[in-house]
């Protein structure tokens, strides 16, 4: 499998001075919009682990003789 070959994502040999891959504007937008997704998932992950974690709490107090 070649690293140059064609019909792949991203920018290549076969991309055109129009496509504005090598824009750095797009790319800090891209890298900013990465950082707000990975920021929303880890926040969303947080939750459901403390949701996790008091529900375990709650389980192991009732059990409690």
């Amino acid at each position: 499998m070649s690293a140059t070959g064609s019909g792949g994502p991203g920018p290549g040999p076969s991309s055109g001075t129009g496509s504005g891959a090598s824009n750095p504007r797009k790319f800090s937008e891209k890298i900013a919009l990465h950082t707000q997704r990975q920021a929303e998932e880890t926040a969303a992950f947080q939750e459901v682990m403390m949701d996790i974690s008091s529900t375990r709490v709650s389980i192991q107090e009732k059990n409690i003789p």
